[in-house]
């Protein structure tokens, strides 16, 4: 196929070795830039559309309307005017959409079958210039605004980023409120004039000037482009030039000041933002990433080190905050101790002092090469995202980066900005910070009205700017050269003969080796599990509790000394699950193997000090105490895994067990933490068995292991016990510390056979859009509406759940139950092409190849975890589909649906004062 018309081309896109793509930019004759991406190993295509507007073009009269604009648009186009059309086509296709709006861009994309991509492009591309608007669906969408707005009220970032603009320049866009409800987009009810307005904003700022889109697929580059020409060229152009915005973010007198922020839940923080210049022109460059790098070293003698040993905090960020088109604020985010809440004016002391330092003797060019090596390291070896998550990151940098930028402008520095660092660091000054304090004690005298949030604005005292010029501040370090960053060599050779599954090798009575030498993701790069079977972590929930202490205790008392390594590209997590604890390591194989070592005989060696044992453990207790707060939705999947897992316990429970924990008893269980242990190793990426070896003797040195703990544990528990027993009433139906109301179907698989399985999977891939559409597109029970597939030691689960602002538990649990009810009454021939469809798409999706060692290493470990090992159960699943006919599966499922023994719920509502 050739393009319609032939455009110019641009080719010369900087890319990675280890990216497979092929690249190419072009721009129609409406305006729109298009990047068309061959990717000869997707099953996928995939297509992202940027605009530049967002919130910032909301009228005044209307905030919210650029994210009810996004919310109409899926709802029906001149040619497909029935509002799920597009919807129902997407998953009758094997794919998947979605969409955001944010301040100056909003983002749409979408994933299909390549087969179906034409077909999907001549729906998707009719959005941006014949949507329907239909009027039926305006108050629907309405109320599915607000109901959004609803479900994150409770929301900290959404209270604080509220009064952030509250408190910002009224005359600046970034001022409005940018969700929208049910008040600011009607008037008391009446949507009259919102479809006009609507309208308006429309066809101003969806031009295709202000467009850029991404078509990737395997599909050739001269079919991508075909492709474009047809189904975009439609859209009309000459909208608004693209301008920054001119009023300043912040007024005089809403800097060098001290906000209060008062949470909902426990929290001990502190914000410091300085307020920058925009810095889009200085993407070469990366000079607030460098300065980022140099405050927010976490290494021995730095900034946080020294804070940390003080016990004023326990972490710091730097470098975050909004940024926009003229505008950009630099963040230092720390969690306070309860001593360091007493002392902020000292940390921000300190913070200056840093700052002094890092301008006088920091910038040295020695320093950004270093960064400049462990970015190149980063980009030259970086793991291939998916294709469809790549599209819609494209179609925002082309908004940011020249043509050749497109996947390099996120990675490139060119050279050490010396001037521009000193601009920025002069910025960094008193009367140009914004310090907030975010604790329920704080003082506040005012109120804001969308959220709720109590808060205060105030200018830093005299006393406060003279104690800061004034105080003797600790001399920080700057970081010393990184030991662990140094270009990397190629990978290990493959051994002999290639294998692509995991091999076992019983290395002793109690530890097990599992290991891939991968032989598709040639780079040097590695994960490594080591799960930790301990009975003393789970054989009660005061147990856990320490447990959950002790990999809190050990992440903070390590992360100083491996810091370089995190900055060189070596990570680790320890975290307690529910046969015991897992040390994760993962990142660059050379080196991987030593940090591994040292880690392991510090799990035995490793002891705390009181004021961390105390400050650590009060911060889990605070967030578990406040853990009813959460989402709904998040608290019911937590405990459902709770009724259906032995050695899992409720936060509740936890935080009960914690409060009795006391240091002494703490010690003594630690002490016999390891006294009975089995261990787990899986080594996967660029690691020969033989590199391995000095990990497998330290452990067998540092550990007295025995073997088949982990098989005398039990895997799951049976719905219909948990039923019978009354557990599942009891323990199933929470009193929630939120407004919204949310209910759970649970369905449990009758054995853990890979039939089972594969109906399960199959059930939730055809339930999925018509559970969607009939309980949030059309009965608008809520925002959060869907279903979901959950192994549990292989034994399926399926999930059909809603969260609601506006209707009870027992309402919401009424209405999956006649779902379910009307669905099973059409399990006949009438679904047998729709279900055919969504056989097929499964199929492809079980053989879908991993896309990077990352997730493959995931897959593997969540096959190797359990005792029952079993690498090709997917093509198993798959085959079974293949094997048998659709209308022998339209009975399976139908019988699923209909085992009342193996079915209940789990709600969660708000409790009762």
């Amino acid at each position: 196929m050739e393009p319609s018309s032939r455009l110019e081309r641009f080719t010369d896109i900087i890319k990675s070795p280890t990216d497979h793509r092929d690249y190419a930019m072009v721009t129609l004759s409406n305006g729109l830039r298009c990047a068309l991406v061959h990717d000869p190993e997707a099953q996928q295509s995939t297509a992202a559309l940027a605009v530049a507007a967002g919130h910032f073009q909301d009228p005044l009269e209307n905030q919210g309307l650029a994210h009810f604009l996004e919310h109409m648009l899926f709802l029906g186009t001149e040619k497909y005017p029935d509002a799920t059309a597009y919807q129902d086509f997407i998953h009758q296709h094997g794919g998947h959409h979605n969409a955001w709006t944010g301040t100056e861009y909003s983002s749409y994309y979408c994933s299909v079958d390549a087969s179906s991509f034409a077909e999907t492009l001549d729906r998707f591309s009719r959005f941006f210039y014949q949507p329907t608007f239909n009027p039926e669906w305006i108050a629907k969408e309405v109320n599915a605004i607000e109901s959004e707005f609803q479900l994150k009220r409770k929301d900290e970032l959404r209270r604080l980023y509220q009064v952030h603009k509250t408190t910002a320049n009224p005359a600046h866009p970034f001022s409005k409120f940018s969700v929208g409800n049910f008040n600011t987009l009607t008037a008391n009810g009446d949507t009259t004039g919102l479809d006009q307005h609507m309208r308006s904003y429309f066809s101003t700022w969806y031009r295709a000037n202000r467009m850029t889109l991404v078509l990737a697929g395997p599909q050739p580059l001269d079919v991508l482009e075909t492709f474009a020409n047809d189904y975009f060229q439609a859209i009309p152009g000459n909208g608004p030039t693209v301008t920054p915005e001119q009023a300043p973010l912040y007024l005089p007198e809403q800097t060098g000041v001290q906000l209060h922020v008062r949470p909902l839940k426990d929290a001990r923080r502190l914000i410091l933002a300085f307020a920058l210049p925009s810095i889009d022109k200085d993407y070469p460059y990366k000079t607030t990433s460098f300065i980022a790098h140099l405050l927010g070293y976490e290494g021995p003698g730095s900034l946080y080190a020294e804070l940390h040993h003080a016990n004023l905090i326990n972490s710091l960020a730097a470098g975050g905050g909004i940024s926009g088109s003229n505008f950009k604020d630099f963040n230092l985010n720390m969690q306070l101790t309860e001593y360091g809440l007493q002392h902020t004016d000292r940390i921000i002391a300190e913070v200056f002092s840093a700052i002094d330092r890092i301008k006088n003797e920091g910038l040295e060019d020695w320093r950004y090469k270093e960064r400049q090596v462990a970015i190149a390291n980063a980009f030259r070896f970086q793991e291939p995202a998916r294709t469809a998550d790549l599209a819609p990151q494209l179609a925002i940098n082309m908004h940011h980066y020249e043509p050749h930028d497109l996947i390099f402008g996120d990675y490139r520095m060119d050279q050490l900005n010396v001037s521009k660092a000193r601009e920025l660091l002069n910025c960094m000054r008193a009367d140009n910070l914004r310090a907030t304090l975010i604790h329920r004690q704080v003082e506040v005298d005012q109120h804001e009205p969308i959220y709720g949030t109590d808060y205060q604005l105030r200018p830093f005292s005299e006393a406060q700017r003279e104690l800061w010029q004034s105080a003797k501040a600790t001399p920080i370090e700057l970081p010393a050269p990184n030991p662990y960053l140094h270009p990397l060599r190629p990978p290990l050779a493959l051994s002999e003969p290639v294998s692509r599954d995991p091999q076992q090798h019983q290395i002793c009575d109690g530890l097990t080796l599992w290991h891939l030498q991968d032989p598709d993701f040639r780079a040097p790069k590695a994960h490594i599990y080591c799960q930790f079977t301990l009975p003393n972590v789970t054989a009660s929930a005061t147990h856990y509790a320490s447990a959950r202490l002790w990999c809190e205790l050990m992440i903070d008392r390590l992360n100083e000394d491996c810091y370089d390594a995190e900055i060189a590209g070596l990570h680790f997590n320890v975290y307690p699950q529910h046969y015991g604890i897992t040390l994760h390591i993962s990142g660059y194989s050379q080196g991987i193997v030593e940090l591994g070592r040292d880690l392991l005989e510090r799990m035995q060696t490793t002891r705390f000090n009181d004021s961390r044992f105390a400050d650590i453990k009060q911060k889990l207790y605070v967030n578990w105490q406040s853990a009813l707060a959460n989402k709904p939705l998040n608290l019911l999947f937590a405990r459902l895994n709770v009724l259906l897992q032995p050695h899992m316990y409720a936060l509740s429970d936890l935080a009960e067990a914690l409060s009795h924990i006391t240091r002494t008893g703490f010690d003594d269980w630690q002490q016999q933490l390891f006294a009975e242990v089995e261990l787990k190793l899986f080594a996967h990426g660029d690691l020969t068995k033989e590199t391995l070896r000095p990990l497998t003797d330290c452990a067998q040195q540092t550990f007295s292991m025995q073997a088949n703990l982990q098989a005398n544990m039990p895997a799951t528990r049976d719905l219909a016990e948990l039923k019978s027993s009354g557990k599942l009433e009891t323990r199933g139906q929470l009193q929630t510390r939120h407004t919204d109301h949310a209910a759970m179907l649970v369905i449990q698989g009758s054995d853990t056979s890979v039939l089972q399985q594969t109906c399960m999977l199959l059930l939730n891939q055809f339930i999925q859009p018509h559970l969607f559409n009939e309980l949030r597109t059309r009965q608008q029970l809520g925002y959060l509406v869907g279903s979901t597939y959950m192994p549990i030691e292989q034994r399926p689960h399926l999930l059909m759940y809603v969260q609601s602002s506006n209707s009870k538990a027992p309402q919401l649990c009424k209405a999956i139950e006649e779902f379910r009810v009307n669905f099973l009454q059409q399990f006949d021939e009438r679904i047998e092409d729709e279900l055919t469809q969504v056989k097929r798409h499964l199929i492809r999706k079980l053989r879908e190849p991993d896309t990077n060692l990352r997730l493959r290493s995931q897959r593997l470990w969540s096959t190797i975890s359990p005792t029952d090992v079993s690498f090709d159960r997917l093509e198993k699943m798959a085959q079974q589909l293949e094997a048998n006919t659709t209308s022998f599966f339209i009975k399976q499922l139908a019988e699923i649906l209909a085992r009342i023994g193996h079915q209940g719920y789990i709600t969660a509502s708000p409790k009762e004062l």
